[in-house]
């Protein structure tokens, strides 16, 4: 999900979600000449890539539990479900025309177990007064999930914190991650313990597990563009002591540590290709992209060559942005990746209550092998 802020509206609910980050870079859009917006050389994106009807329709909830909101990462359980994690979410009632009363709940972070084609959510609170699934202890602050993954009978699932800093739609930080222990099956909190973040870095925001270690990519703030950074725990304990990429060594200093890559989104996808590994992010190079592209790397050190068209989101323009994208591999076949991006009503969250389709997510299919196979180095 988008690192993003709250928009004044005359909406009477708790928070209205918005994309502070996309803001910025609206203005910094303004500001750059057309002919820095080209497709700095991206290929078409290929014919095969296409929507996911199946995925699309199940996202269209209209009553009870989630109806709409960002951030669309999930992790395959071990009893053959699936949970997705979300962030600013609306939920209850959506009306026929496809608009939500102005009194709609909206929660900061909530859980969705899917079965099948049944889907259940989880937060706190009830119905009629729900809270956010996890809750900083300071009121102020508020979490917004990572990725994660299942060790033994847990689930351990990153939430980075925010607080407001300063007045104004801008005045909040990045304060800190944590990881969420879960118990399994029942998905009930047991413990939340600080991760590493002494080097400002957002570790999280994808996992990869390849033996004997886990890939922890994380991302840090350079003006409004974000740096891919790099982190690996020992299968099996996620908690251990984390060693950090400094460019040429794995080290224990958080410090050490150094940019793999430039112009990734706050959230992406990283899987095993046939060949490596493959990243799916906006291309971000370049502020408020509308185009989703693919890095791939012999290992997760890199070296990261790209990027490559995967699609174009064609719901995104002057009014609504296309952020986040999210890879869900356990839900890929016949060598067809299921990938999510997220939709969101850059300057009026009014829009979001007359119109549910404006804060869901979008899902498509491509062969994200085929894409990458013209783009390896050749073997010395």
């Amino acid at each position: 999900m988008t690192f993003k802020g709250s928009f004044t509206s005359r909406r009477p609910s708790r928070f209205v979600p918005a994309l502070h980050s996309l803001l910025i870079a609206l203005i910094i859009l303004w500001l750059i000449p057309t002919a820095c917006l080209q497709h700095h050389g991206l290929s078409p994106a290929p014919a095969e890539v296409r929507p996911d009807p199946v995925f699309n329709h199940l996202f269209t909830r209209s009553d009870h539990g989630w109806t709409g909101g960002d951030g669309t990462l999930s992790i395959a359980l071990p009893d053959g479900r699936s949970l997705w994690l979300f962030g600013d979410s609306f939920l209850g009632h959506v009306r026929p025309d496809g608009s939500r009363p102005v009194d709609t709940p909206l929660i900061r972070n909530c859980l969705v177990v899917q079965e099948g084609e049944n889907l259940v959510t989880l937060h706190r609170g009830t119905r009629r007064d729900p809270r956010a699934f996890l809750t900083p202890e300071d009121p102020q602050d508020w979490y917004w999930p990572g990725d994660g993954t299942v060790i033994g009978n847990r689930l351990h699932v990153f939430f980075h914190r925010f607080r407001q800093v300063s007045p104004g739609i801008w005045g909040w930080a990045w304060d800190g991650t944590v990881i969420a222990t879960l118990g399994l099956p029942g998905l009930g909190l047991e413990r939340v313990t600080p991760a590493e973040d002494d080097n400002g870095v957002a570790y999280g925001s994808a996992l990869l597990e390849a033996e004997p270690w886990i890939y922890i990519f994380g991302t840090k703030t350079q003006g409004a563009i974000k740096q891919l950074h790099l982190a690996r725990a020992p299968e099996g304990n996620l908690l251990a002591p984390w060693q950090y990429w400094d460019g040429r060594h794995w080290s224990y200093d958080a410090g050490t540590t150094r940019s793999l890559l430039t112009g990734v989104s706050n959230q992406f996808g990283v899987l095993f290709l046939a060949k490596g590994i493959g990243l799916v992010t906006m291309d971000d190079r370049q502020p408020f992209s509308d185009r989703l592209v693919l890095y791939v790397a012999p290992e997760p050190t890199g070296p990261w060559q790209g990027p490559i068209a995967i699609y174009r989101a064609p719901e995104a323009d002057g009014n609504l942005a296309a952020y986040n994208p999210f890879v869900h591999t356990q839900f890929s076949h016949d060598n067809e990746a299921l990938i999510s991006y997220n939709i969101n009503h850059v300057h009026d969250p009014d829009r979001l209550y007359e119109n549910a389709d404006f804060y869901r997510p979008r899902f498509i299919r491509a062969d994200l092998e085929r894409l990458a196979s013209e783009y390896w180095k050749p073997d010395p």
